[in-house]
Order: structure tokens, then sequence, then C-alpha cells
């Protein structure tokens, strides 16, 4: 059986006429206060008093005076008016992009911590704004943003759907790295083609997919089919592999800080030239196009601000 919902006893036009009663003295005064006729509102302030069963105030040839029992229902009558003018003023907020809780998905190849450090300087001049992050699959994220449990993402363009809107941000450069004893390690740089012989490790996560796809579309454009081994270990680790053999390892370029200082040592960066520059990965932000928040459209233009300056 449904029940209907019961319509709450007070009103906060009846909560605002005791607070200022009680503020101005007089049922008159607080009727010119509040813009109304002392008839009307001390006929409002009669049916409260009937229905709580309770006198609130005292009339006196003076003007009113709160009864104890007035004097508790102003209080709480005032903290619930209080509330009720933050919940306003926070929703609207809200409604501007100056309140809320973006949620933030990043795809597993971005460089650790590279969005966060990003938008602390937001976090810090936007304290209303709080960020709820969430690591995920490229093609998790768009699900995600279509689903509407995240409000952005960051992951590598471009994007296949149309109804997802993007905006780029940065580029890193993929770079090869091997063993400081490989045959190519004082190379400086190398072309695809020159790489056709070699072993590459590929790490068993997304970046070592995304990796995988870009080695092969790329040897293939020069004419060759590229030798892979998998390993069932991350990109990141994969490195360590290289260092102690003859293989080779695509790595983004800004990952490289995160090595070890006992790997960097014993490991050669090559860069790859792609036609007349660099192999790279382009990233940027992701939204979905029909229903982006205000906060977070504040948030992406700050962050394309952030990559500008990077």
């Amino acid at each position: 059986m449904s029940m209907r919902a019961r319509r709450p006893p007070l009103d906060l036009r009846e909560l605002q006429c005791v607070r200022e009663i009680a503020r101005e003295g007089s049922i008159h005064a607080a009727a010119r206060t509040l813009g109304g006729k002392q008839s009307a509102l001390s006929r409002s302030l009669r049916l409260l008093e009937e229905r709580l069963g309770v006198q609130l105030f005292r009339r006196t040839s003076s003007g009113t005076k709160l009864t104890p029992a007035g004097t508790m229902f102003l209080r709480d009558a005032t903290e619930l008016l209080d509330k009720t003018t933050a919940l306003y003023e926070r929703t609207r907020r809200w409604s501007h992009g100056d309140n809320g809780v973006v949620s933030v998905g990043l795809q597993g190849s971005l460089p650790p911590g590279r969005v966060s450090d990003m938008l602390e300087p937001y976090r810090l001049t936007e304290p209303e704004i709080s960020f709820a992050w969430q690591d995920a699959t490229r093609n998790d994220l768009l699900q995600a943003l279509k689903d509407g449990t995240i409000d952005l993402a960051v992951m590598t363009l471009p994007l296949p759907d149309a109804g997802v809107a993007s905006i780029p941000f940065w580029s890193d450069r993929i770079v090869a790295v091997m063993s400081v004893e490989h045959p190519m390690a004082q190379s400086g740089t190398v072309s695809w083609a020159e790489l056709h012989g070699a072993t590459f490790l590929i790490g068993k996560d997304e970046t070592g997919e995304e990796l995988f796809t870009l080695l092969t579309r790329k040897m293939r454009q020069a004419g060759f089919v590229p030798t892979t081994r998998q390993e069932a270990v991350r990109s990141l680790r994969v490195v360590a592999l290289a260092a102690n053999g003859s293989s080779i390892v695509l790595l983004p370029d800004t990952w490289r800080a995160f090595l070890p200082s006992s790997i960097r040592e014993r490991i050669a960066v090559v860069e790859v030239i792609d036609g007349d520059g660099f192999s790279h990965f382009a990233y940027g932000a992701a939204w979905l196009r029909e229903t982006c928040p205000p906060a977070v459209r504040k948030v992406i233009r700050f962050l394309e601000q952030q990559a500008a300056a990077f």
C-alpha cells in the first residue's frame, strides 16, 4: 500500500515570522519589516500557536515577549532558517560551478601525479570544489562518462565517440629504452625501420597494450612486423628486464622520472624518429558533450591553462 507524503507541519514563512516578531518586539514592527499587514501576521501567529498548543509570545502593552516555550522554539527555528539559507547558497554556488564534487577518471598510462599536481592550485583557490578520483582503462572511462558515474576523464586522444567532447592538454614523447650495452645505446635517435630487428618487451597492462598498438602501426608503416614478447608485469617494471638484457622497451618519456636510480644508471634512452618529428601519446580531457556541469567546465578551463604553462 502506497503512502502519501505528509505535508511538513511548519513552513519557513512561519519560522521567519516568529523570528521577526522576537527581533522587533512587536507584531506591528515585524509586519512592517516583512512587508505585510499586522492583522495577517497576528492571525498567522495565532493559528501557529493553536496548532502547537502552546503560547510563544506574551502580549503586553509595550509589545510582545517570548515565553519559555517561545524561546526554545525561536532557538531551533533560527537554526533551521540559517541552515536553509546555507543550503540555498550552496546549491546556487553549485549551479554556477563554485561548489560541488567533480569526479575525475584517470587512464592508466598517465604519468603518475601529473593531473593531481595540475589541480592543486585550483583546490587551494576554490576550496568549495572537491575531487573524487578513479583509475580505469580507456574503454571503461568512456563508458563511465556515458553512464554519468564520472564527470571528467583524462586519457589518450583522439577519441572514437562523437558524443564525447575532448580537448588536448599535452603530449608525451615515446622513447626506446635499452641496456647501456645495447648496440644502439649510443645512437641518440633511431627510425622505426632501424628497430626492425629488435625484440620489444611489452608490459601486461593498458599502457603495454597502447604501446603495442603504436609499435605495430609504426613498424608496419615502415614495412616491417615487430618482434614482441609480453611479460607478466606492468610496463614500468619491464624496463628493469630491458636493463639486464638485449631487448628494447618503449616508454612515455615522462615515466623515466619514476624509475629508481639503480635502473636509470643501467639504461640508455633513444629518441624514435617518426617522419619529421617524434612518436608520442597525446593526452587531454574528455567529457559528455550534452551534460557537462558548470563546475566541470571551470575545471577543464583551468586544466587547459595549466597544461599550457607546464
